[in-house]
């Protein structure tokens, strides 16, 4: 590994194909707190005024840089084709990640249910079941079991999410990084990752479980109440507001989508990581929603392909093997749609303004006049 690798910042060695340092996140090659190359955010020169190349870089032959076309836009096509290339090209660790994960999630569940329960008896189907354990156990036994079951499984889910998101954002730099260092860098930023998790899965569903509750209550008045008019219109009201904060729960989930990448390629907590994803998801959202939208039917499509024939075989080993291979095959797009959404967005904000509109020209050198002047030299004779 070469020195000119190793990060200006926060002097982390990194691997020679890297563009961003793997640990703190800045750009490689250049001073800390040194002005972006010409590249990362090109700006227009006044007319007239001649350009120098920066050091390291031949220059062009004219009065006008040349710069490289700007950044694709961050449309559902550029996120879609994005995000399919990159799980191809990284198909092998993300099935592997994935794959451990799901069966990592399964025998979390059937050790708690061993240790709670005393039997391996879940609902990851990992063991066989014993129904005698489930039908002695009370209700809060089984609740003690299901929130250890969530608390664990959503600490290891948190890890590989912000370890796979950096990966995936790195991988579509064109960065070469060990999917190992990932992984390190998710445990340091899991709290991160699931505090914004926990918030938006809180927000959410408090917009859909409340208007079910109406419904459900109003199912239930219509069926047993002397006032059927009260529990049709309580009923209504609920259908109502449940369609309505459906609606909202989509808005936001979308809005609040890129958190995972915020967090952990500019090292945000949970709180300000939500905020940063507002801020970026504002103008993108149908982008956003189309793409997640296709996305969600290719993973139902395999996940139904997969696990549908497994079901048919007798006993629950089949079935989570099933489970497990489609976690593998599908279960890291929704990871690598966001960090690539993520990273279109950000390059788009960082390439600078269009040439020659206003306030997109630097100011000139210290020193030259605001009026471009002739060239110096003798005064051509006059004429006859």
């Amino acid at each position: 590994m070469s020195a000119s690798n190793v990060c200006p910042s926060c002097r982390t060695p990194n691997l020679a194909a890297n563009l961003f340092c793997t640990n703190c996140g800045a750009r490689l090659g250049t001073q800390a707190g040194a002005a972006p190359p010409y590249a990362m955010s090109p700006q227009a020169l006044p007319p007239g005024y001649p350009w120098a190349a920066p050091p390291g870089v031949p220059a062009a032959g004219g009065v006008y840089p040349s710069f490289p076309p700007p950044p694709r836009r961050a449309t559902a096509s550029t996120i879609l084709t994005g995000t399919l290339d990159v799980w191809a090209k990284n198909f092998l660790n993300f099935f592997v990640v994935f794959f451990g994960l799901a069966l990592a999630n399964g025998l979390i569940a059937g050790l708690l249910a061993l240790a709670i329960l005393g039997t391996f008896a879940s609902g990851s189907g990992i063991f066989p079941a014993s129904p005698a354990g489930f039908t002695s156990s009370s209700i809060g036994t089984l609740v003690l079991l299901s929130a250890a079951t969530f608390v664990a499984t959503a600490i290891l889910n948190s890890v590989v999410a912000g370890g796979m998101t950096e990966y995936a954002v790195r991988r579509y730099r064109g960065e070469s990084v060990p999917v190992e260092r990932s992984l390190r860098r998710g445990f340091e930023r899991f709290l991160s990752i699931l505090g914004a998790n926990f918030l938006v899965t809180l927000l959410t569903f408090g917009l859909i479980i409340l208007p079910l509750l109406l419904v459900v209550s109003g199912v239930f008045l219509v069926g047993g109440s002397t006032d059927p008019s009260s529990a049709i219109a309580l009923l209504c009201g609920g259908l109502v507001t449940l369609a309505v904060g459906g609606l909202v729960a989509l808005y936001l989930s979308i809005r609040l989508s890129l958190n995972a990448p915020a967090i952990m390629m500019e090292s945000k907590g949970a709180v300000d990581g939500l905020m940063r994803s507002w801020k970026l998801t504002k103008g993108h959202w149908w982008s956003l929603f189309g793409a997640l939208f296709v996305v969600g039917i290719l993973l139902l499509a395999i996940t139904l392909a997969i696990t549908l024939p497994a079901a048919l075989i007798p006993g629950p080993v089949p079935t989570f093997a099933a489970a497990a291979i489609a976690s593998g095959l599908v279960g890291s797009l929704s990871v690598i749609l966001a960090g690539v959404a993520y990273d279109l967005i950000v390059r788009q904000w960082t390439f600078g303004a269009p040439p020659l509109f206003p306030g997109s020209a630097v100011a000139p050198p210290a020193g030259a006049s605001q009026t471009p002047q002739p060239p110096s030299g003798p005064s051509p004779p006059p004429g006859p």
